[in-house]
């Protein structure tokens, strides 16, 4: 067994695979006095069926079964042994036929492979924000717990100081076809939610205000505070959406004492409102710190991304691209998927190249301590801080049992591995801000 590379470019190869009779002719052998073992044929007892009989029939299907094993793993090792990363998968040259009995036959695969080139991380500056939440944020916060553990109280009609459920669905128009099921929307708001607060204000229990999608479109805030996000609003089946006030009352905030911190944070851990203070303060900071510590490598990638040069096997990709997508009719078609689609491919080998160059390595226990990380900001945000490790690692395993799970919280690990890299290695200008400024950072 051989593969023989025939480059084209730097980033673009011809391999053939050529394998001699004798590589697979044993163990095709093999497999078939197995098969005339234990085969049952009319007339034949069972381990007696000639093995001229067993060779006409299943010779030709073993043989290339053993082929095709033989030359997929003769690839696979030869583009790691050269530590070849490729770009999409590597495309079989046509063969009219392929003689089993041939002493010797080839097959070949066009492939594409990144270039060679190295990323120096510490070329790259961008500003390193320190955040730390104000009084006013921390006060906040902690009227919000107080809220989620709030007696409600009946109002006669909405004040400022209301909170109000909302039910929100799609209005059918008259004589649509079809069945329409849309599960109705069902959340509560305040005042601090102020286009949907002053859509509604006015109303009284079971009235209703009808808004169309075009004025969602306009009025984005509004959409968000409505829960819709760009995505449904502009998959949503109808022009309008009625907007109903199915409650209202307000709210006797639970007093700043023993029990509401034992409720928030668990029995014992916090005693007093200053320890409270700065329980909440420490939360907030280290909020603040990580989405600056994203801002930050957000802004490296997107360097990197504009100034590094990335040669692209682009005339293997347009053969990929047809070879792959039977929706793909034409070469020309193919061209103008890959234009639409080549930054984003430079981007994940720029990506890969970080991670490969920087020895970032997935391991499951990384994998698992991101899930429980999940497990734990979902149940927090019901107010449940108190459950024990073990509780939480059991959660997070029933949730690593989804494949598409595994898929997305992998690529996070991956990600928050090479964001610390970039944290440690790219140069930072540190700078403190309010948050407030940060906020209007992130908007730029």
């Amino acid at each position: 067994m051989n593969v023989t590379a025939n480059n084209h470019d730097e980033v673009s190869a011809l391999l053939t695979v050529t394998l001699d009779k004798s590589d697979y002719k044993g163990k095709v052998e093999k497999q078939l006095i197995n098969y005339a073992k234990n085969a049952q044929v009319p007339g034949f007892r069972k381990g007696k069926v000639p093995l001229s009989m067993v060779r006409k029939q299943y010779e030709a299907g073993i043989a290339f079964e053993e082929i095709n094993k033989q030359v997929s793993e003769a690839l696979n090792n030869y583009v790691n042994d050269n530590k070849l990363r490729l770009v999409g998968q590597p495309v079989p040259q046509p063969v009219e036929a392929l003689d089993h009995n041939a002493e010797q036959l080839s097959v070949a695969f066009e492939v594409g492979f990144e270039p060679e080139f190295t990323i120096d991380l510490a070329k790259y500056e961008a500003p390193h924000f320190k955040v730390e939440a104000t009084d006013k944020e921390i006060n906040q916060s902690i009227e919000n717990m107080q809220k989620r553990f709030a007696e409600q109280v009946p109002q006669d009609a909405i004040g400022d100081d209301s909170t109000i459920t909302l039910e929100i669905t799609q209005v059918v128009e008259e004589g649509a076809e079809g069945e329409h099921n849309h599960a109705p929307k069902n959340f509560n708001i305040d005042a601090t939610k102020k286009e949907a607060f002053k859509l509604v204000k006015a109303l009284k229990m079971e009235e209703s205000v009808k808004v169309s999608k075009a004025d969602l479109e306009k009025n984005e805030e509004l959409a968000k505070e409505l829960n819709f996000s760009k995505e449904e609003l502009e998959h949503l089946h109808h022009n309008e959406i009625e907007v109903k006030v199915k409650d209202f009352f307000g709210l006797n905030l639970a007093e700043l004492n023993e029990d509401l911190f034992n409720k928030v944070y668990g029995e014992g851990n916090i005693k007093s409102e200053e320890e409270l203070k700065d329980k909440v303060k420490g939360e907030l900071d280290e909020y603040f710190q990580q989405n600056a510590d994203v801002h930050f490598v957000n802004k490296i990638l997107e360097q990197i991304n504009e100034k590094e040069e990335v040669k692209l096997p682009e005339t293997f990709l347009v053969k990929w691209l047809m070879f792959s997508n039977q929706n793909i009719n034409d070469e020309n078609q193919a061209k103008d998927i890959l234009e639409a689609e080549k930054n984003q491919l430079k981007y994940q080998i720029l990506e890969g190249k970080l991670m490969n160059d920087n020895e970032i390595k997935l391991e499951y226990a990384d994998v698992l301590a991101q899930a429980e990380q999940l497990v734990r900001n979902q149940l927090a945000m019901y107010g449940i801080h108190h459950l024990g490790d073990e509780e939480i690692q059991k959660y997070a395993v029933e949730m690593l049992k989804d494949q598409e799970q595994v898929r997305q919280i992998s690529s996070e690990v991956g990600l928050a591995k090479l964001k610390d890299v970039i944290l440690e290695k790219a140069t930072k200008k540190e700078t403190k801000i309010s948050h407030d400024e940060f906020l209007e950072e992130l908007k730029k």
